[in-house]
């Protein structure tokens, strides 16, 4: 760590935010790094980011080029939405399972995924990986690979016979469908996919771009060999979340109730 001493307030922010305690006083009270810190630093820019004064960098540290204060966006108060605009944007989120015959953008649908990485993830390992249709054929090919495998095991035969009507009940016509893999052996790998699919699937909504989780091709696609070959899954790697994406056909207008919240309160 790089504490700008003609900066730094010696405030100790930095020094309280640290997930692992790696920041320390110096002899003169501003802050630097435990010895130990390069083995267990992950990386996770708390130091830099809550900084009032952009005295801190991490020169050190791996991802370095992006632990320095220039390098970092800076948080801009009049891009801040209020309590009321969250709520909505929240409660008004809806899974979506019917689409417009409209493609999204690959330079959207990267910027969505780029978005995602943001999500949390255990001691910040980021270990979702993606792998994304750019067409509907593609698509369609990964839900028809679905139905197969269902009618060889006997699996769900109202979906397969939806399908030989015309019904596709396992990606609903998406245009894209978005499939996160991990390391099986990683710290976190189910929750670390399932949050980053959650914030894909709200950053998708804040762009007007309808998503769905897509269970029966997540299920299937652990067992089928054919999916997994399609879609390039190494050899080790789990999958974790998959959604279908897409331009809504219909907009919603209410926000429908729910169960009350069930909270057990311990004093």
């Amino acid at each position: 760590m790089f504490a700008d001493k003609t900066l730094c307030k010696r405030c100790g922010a930095c020094q309280d935010e640290c997930p692992f305690d790696l920041v320390v006083e110096d002899r003169e009270g501003f802050p630097k790094l435990r010895l130990a810190a390069k083995k267990t630093c992950i990386a996770c820019g708390h130091c830099v980011a809550v900084c009032p004064v952009s005295a801190i960098t991490l020169p050190e540290m791996p991802v370095a080029e992006q632990l320095a204060p220039e390098h970092c966006l800076p948080l801009a108060k009049d891009l801040k939405i209020s309590t009321e605009q969250a709520e909505q944007f929240l409660r008004g989120r809806r899974s979506i399972r019917s689409y417009k015959d409209k493609v999204v953008s690959e330079d959207e649908l990267a910027h969505l995924m780029d978005v995602a990485t943001f999500a949390p993830s255990a001691k910040n390992g980021q270990p979702a990986r993606w792998i994304v249709t750019r067409t509907p054929l593609a698509t369609r090919r990964l839900a028809g690979l679905t139905v197969e495998y269902m009618a060889t095991n006997s699996v769900l035969p109202g979906v397969v016979r939806n399908w030989e009507k015309g019904i596709d009940k396992i990606l609903h016509g998406a245009p894209h469908v978005a499939v996160a893999h991990a390391p099986e052996d990683g710290f976190n790998p189910a929750e670390d996919c399932s949050l980053a699919a959650a914030y894909l699937e709200l950053a998708a909504h804040a762009h007007g771009i309808g998503a769905c989780w897509a269970g029966f091709l997540m299920e299937v696609a652990e067992g089928c060999c054919a999916i997994r070959e399609m879609l390039g899954i190494p050899e080790g790697h789990g999958v974790y979340a998959a959604l279908m994406l897409g331009y809504p056909k219909y907009r919603y207008r209410r926000i429908p109730t729910r169960r009350d919240v069930e909270i057990t309160w311990l004093d």
